[in-house]
């Protein structure tokens, strides 16, 4: 898959998510969150915030700061730790517009708001915890949920 298509991808996943969390009733310009995948060993969350709660965050790095826009997703990656307990491993922002994540009206829109340092970062450490989250869930499994 070339860059841009991946880009494609996330921006249709991104846009999947606001529409499904408005059919549901969520207030979409409030935040939410979405969690896209859990195994015993690591969670990734979608988290949609807006810029006033976003910039709030303490530890927020200053290049980030200048790329918050009106709307915003984080992808979250968590690892678990000694005892299960999952840690915080990386929070990359994915996308930011202009616009309340109510008013984006399609796919292209969510594209062009797409963050590609955050995006690239995003996709190294996702790739990085697959790699050794894979074989690990696995093994966890009984031998009769394996197959």
């Amino acid at each position: 898959m070339t860059e841009k298509n991946y880009a494609q991808s996330i921006a249709g996943d991104l846009f999947r998510m606001i529409e499904s969390a408005k059919e549901q009733g969520v207030g979409v310009d409030k935040g939410f969150r979405n969690q896209a995948m859990s195994s015993p060993g690591m969670s990734l969350t979608y988290l949609f915030l807006n810029k006033s709660d976003l910039l709030k965050v303490p530890a927020l790095p200053g290049p980030v700061k200048k790329q918050v826009r009106r709307s915003n997703a984080l992808a979250v990656i968590e690892l678990a730790v000694a005892g299960g307990v999952k840690q915080t491993a990386g929070i990359h922002l994915i996308w930011s517009s202009a616009k309340p994540c109510s008013g984006i009206e399609s796919e292209a829109e969510m594209l062009d708001g797409i963050q590609i340092q955050g995006l690239a970062a995003f996709t190294a450490q996702i790739k990085s915890v697959l790699r050794s989250d894979a074989p690990r869930t696995v093994d966890q499994l009984a031998p009769d949920q394996a197959e």
